[in-house]
């Protein structure tokens, strides 16, 4: 067989059992265990730390304060992190607004160093970290805080949305976030989150004193703290039906610069939390983190070798061409014949049927997303330059963030957004 298209079976299998893995376990769920209640009898201290945010922290700060949440039971602590520009200025008239806003400078020192000086002046039982470009919808925090009820909750995390994606990227990025919406659910059925994304995630205040705070040295903190509540033997919880907007890099540069900083710190955190693989974490041990390792090595892989045998095509055209004198007329048809050939191949495999079927799941991922987030516009268009695209940005960002970690480069904090 082809190495191509056994790479391709491999590929498609995996991600086929998988998928069907996390849909029987969301149609379990939904079947056999009622929602927590939506509450608002337990104090929260949301953190937004902050760098260069001057575009929208108003926007944010205005969120966390239209929350349905009572204001005795809300604070909402503002962290500059050294900005340049004036975010400080305008996260401070917000002080004078209402006096449940706080806002403090520090010299930078990274977005774990901002969340933790938060902490440390945080006065509620359930801390919230918020990015300074998210806005939530306003029952997000109650439904939340509903889940804390259940005392083996530790941990809790929103459904994430992009707000009115530009162009091409943010388009691709949408459909890839109503995905993620699908798989975080599914993950919490099973106990099996492995990242708090820092748009809107809950979490106790006793598992930072107990635990210690945000790892200041990690560029991925919000994965890391994560893995670390999974390491304890703790529970994250996701209510999908509080949803959290962020907004997508415009920018294929800014794109990549977030993907890169994303990708090397979950190779770097899985590492440094290896222990998890196995089974004595349970699913997440045996098959989520598994699963999600060979995917990018099989993906990483299958792209090299696909772009590999391109090159080597190229050249053999070349060498045709040479040899009849270069009749583009003969070349066209040659090669005619094989593009035919290819996808002759291609649609009498059964791969092409795993295909199908994975895309029809993909399909029923964004339904359940959109009917979760009340998201009623249209996105054909955003599915289509997904299925055609996104496979092979997802392996181009993994061969660049792997070059970056052997190279032993660093990334910051917003270089890119998110």
């Amino acid at each position: 067989m082809d190495l191509y298209f056994a790479l391709m079976y491999i590929l498609a299998y995996i991600g086929l059992i998988a998928t069907s893995f996390y849909v029987i376990n969301i149609f379990l769920y939904y079947k056999n265990i009622p929602k927590p209640e939506p509450k608002t009898d337990k104090s929260v201290s949301i953190i937004i730390p902050a760098y260069n945010e001057r575009k929208g922290i108003a926007r944010t700060i205005k969120s966390a304060l239209s929350l349905d949440y009572p204001s005795e039971n809300l604070e909402i602590i503002v962290v500059d992190d050294g900005s340049k520009d004036n975010t400080y200025k305008l996260a401070k008239k917000f002080e004078s607004i209402s006096s449940r806003v706080r806002v403090f400078s520090k010299p930078n020192g990274g977005k774990g160093s901002a969340l933790n000086f938060g902490i440390l002046r945080a006065k509620g039982d359930i801390i919230v970290t918020m990015d300074a470009d998210t806005f939530v919808k306003k029952d997000a925090l109650k439904i939340m805080v509903g889940y804390f009820y259940d005392e083996k909750v530790t941990s809790v995390s929103p459904s994430m949305g992009v707000y009115k994606p530009n162009g091409i990227w943010g388009r691709i990025v949408q459909i890839e976030y109503y995905m993620g919406v699908f798989l975080r659910k599914s993950f919490a059925t099973v106990n099996a989150i492995h990242i708090t994304p820092g748009a809107f995630s809950a979490y106790r205040q006793s598992f930072f004193l107990e635990h210690g705070g945000f790892d200041e040295r990690n560029l991925t903190e919000d994965l890391e703290v994560a893995l670390r509540i999974q390491s304890k033997n703790g529970v994250i919880e996701n209510a999908e039906d509080a949803v959290a907007y962020t907004f997508s890099p415009e920018s294929f540069r800014s794109l990549l610069y977030q993907r890169r900083r994303w990708y090397a710190g979950l190779v770097k955190n899985l590492w440094n939390y290896r222990k998890l693989f196995g089974f004595k974490h349970g699913p997440l041990g045996y098959l989520v983190l598994p699963v999600a390792v060979i995917t990018v090595i099989l993906s990483v892989v299958l792209t090299i070798y696909t772009f590999t045998r391109v090159l080597l095509q190229l050249a053999d055209d070349i060498i045709f061409l040479k040899s009849i004198n270069f009749d583009f007329g003969g070349w066209i048809g040659f090669n005619t014949y094989l593009i035919q050939r290819f996808f002759y191949t291609l649609f009498s495999r059964p791969v092409f049927i795993l295909a199908v079927l994975f895309l029809a799941m993909l399909a029923v991922y964004i339904h359940f997303s959109r009917k979760k987030m009340g998201y009623k516009e249209g996105v054909k268009i955003n599915f289509v330059l997904f299925s055609l695209f996104y496979s092979l940005l997802f392996a181009f960002w993994w061969i660049v963030s792997f070059i970056y970690i052997s190279l032993n480069r660093k990334v910051s904090w917003r270089e890119g957004l998110g």
